[in-house]
């Protein structure tokens, strides 16, 4: 019996990994065929190329920077900046997908002054869009491999020279391991977390509370980033970027 149990999980586990690696070879056939489109002008075409992709769960940095371009030469500059802002979630290395991001913001009306941030923000921010989250990933395990290495040549060597080399070095590669596993770490974190969205309606009214009948603070049009804070029957509690609080519709827009 637990033989052929074991042959059926080995048939499952063969036709799985036959699948993904067709799958796989699929999505890189439509990627092709999607940027032959998509450089012969059919930006439609390429734009459902680029979405099959994504709806066979095979996203990647590259697709929603590739969707985002299609829908920008299609002037859906709302759908443009989503994926924009998908691909540079994904990588925040990706310097086109920023640059990219910046024009398409150029072409929505509504043009918000972010609140000023604290110096030593800005560079942990900027250090962190460095590199992708897997990149960091693997800084920190060749980082933390060289820890290791430091410490051995701090326990094992009976040269005081070699001892305190090896002491110094593993403090530096102590320290850079740990901002590679915290950038990491983050950069996940903000991969799955759908903490923002993007504006969708052409127009929308933000309001003081999630109903109809409340105030009317002021007005958001499409394109316009915001973060979502809370979730209320339907309605998003929003902060945009000079600071400014409401609630919105959740239908109003998309997340991410």
């Amino acid at each position: 019996m637990k033989r052929y149990t074991l042959l059926i999980l080995l048939f499952f586990a063969a036709t799985g990994w036959t699948f993904a690696q067709n799958t796989a070879e699929a999505c890189d056939v439509w990627f092709e065929q999607a940027n032959t489109a998509y450089n012969s002008g059919n930006y439609d075409t390429a734009a459902m190329m680029y979405e099959n992709i994504l709806a066979m769960d095979m996203e990647s940095a590259s697709v929603y920077y590739n969707l985002g371009n299609a829908y920008y030469k299609m002037h859906n500059y709302p759908l443009a900046i989503y994926y924009y802002e998908k691909a540079l979630k994904l990588d925040p290395s990706n310097d086109d997908a920023q640059t990219n991001l910046g024009i398409a913001n150029l072409a929505i009306v509504d043009k918000i002054e972010p609140m000023p941030q604290p110096f030593y923000v800005k560079w942990w921010r900027s250090a962190r869009a460095w590199l992708s989250g897997n990149q960091w990933a693997w800084c920190s395990i060749v980082f933390f491999a060289l820890l290791l290495a430091a410490l051995f040549m701090f326990l094992r060597s009976r040269r005081i020279g070699v001892r305190k080399l090896g002491f110094f070095m593993g403090l530096v590669f102590l320290m850079v391991f740990a901002v590679s596993f915290v950038f990491s770490a983050q950069l996940k974190h903000a991969a799955i977390t759908q903490d923002q969205a993007i504006i969708m309606s052409p127009t929308v009214t933000v309001k003081s509370s999630p109903s109809e009948a409340s105030v009317d603070l002021f007005v958001l049009h499409e394109g316009s980033k915001v973060s979502v804070l809370e979730q209320s029957n339907g309605w998003n509690k929003v902060r945009i970027a000079n600071g400014s609080l409401g609630w919105l519709p959740e239908a109003s827009m998309r997340s991410f």
